[in-house]
């Protein structure tokens, strides 16, 4: 099970703080943008590479600038598993949110052009009604600075990135599009239930 902002997993999916988007079932969101990503590289390895570098580029803005097909695929499948595993809480890191940022965004937008039957085909619940990105990252999101401009954040003081709480380990990482070490690939199981009852 991933840990987001709020838990994904609760048995009621309707937040009376989400406003607008009390229909939306941020884990089936999840689900379905993760399992259309499986097709989508599955698709990418089909084509030749440079046609395939373009797509990729195309899809997946953020995540392309540091990372190859092969290693975003990985994340993809780590993070699918990660979704539907019922026995381990696992925490993400500014590498993940990146893709997973791009993945939920190229859902957003297939979503928002396609026509009012498919969109009630692909989420039922909303009843052709948009989606409210912004209020879904801000609801489930602990933030976005991983898509803060390089220079900006590079030339931020310490203090400020802690004030900011913009301290995750990868973060530089991420902004600086430096490829990620292995131990940074990894899901981290959590030790502690990261919800209070």
């Amino acid at each position: 099970m991933l840990v987001f902002k709020k838990n994904i997993y609760e048995t009621s999916s309707h937040h009376p703080e989400n406003g607008t988007q009390q229909n939306l079932d941020p884990r089936d969101f999840i689900f379905r943008s993760l399992t259309t990503d499986r097709e989508i590289f599955y698709g990418l390895q089909q084509l030749a590479q440079e046609e395939s570098q373009e797509r990729f580029k195309t899809l997946f803005p953020h995540v392309s600038r540091f990372g190859s097909i092969s290693l975003i695929n990985n994340f993809s499948r780590s993070l699918l598993e990660g979704l539907i595993d019922k026995d381990n809480w696992y925490t993400m890191n500014a590498y993940h949110m990146t893709y997973l940022f791009d993945s939920l965004h190229g859902t957003f937008e297939d979503y928002s052009y396609s026509d009012p039957a498919q969109r009630k085909e692909l989420f039922p619940e909303l009843q052709g009604e948009a989606i409210d990105f912004d209020h879904f990252l801000e609801n489930y999101f602990f933030g976005t600075a991983f898509l803060m401009d390089a220079e900006r954040f590079n030339n931020m003081l310490p203090e400020e990135k802690k004030d900011l709480k913009l301290t995750d380990p990868c973060l530089f990482g991420v902004i600086n599009r430096l490829i990620p070490a292995e131990e940074e690939i990894v899901l981290k199981i959590s030790m502690a239930t990261p919800y209070s009852p």
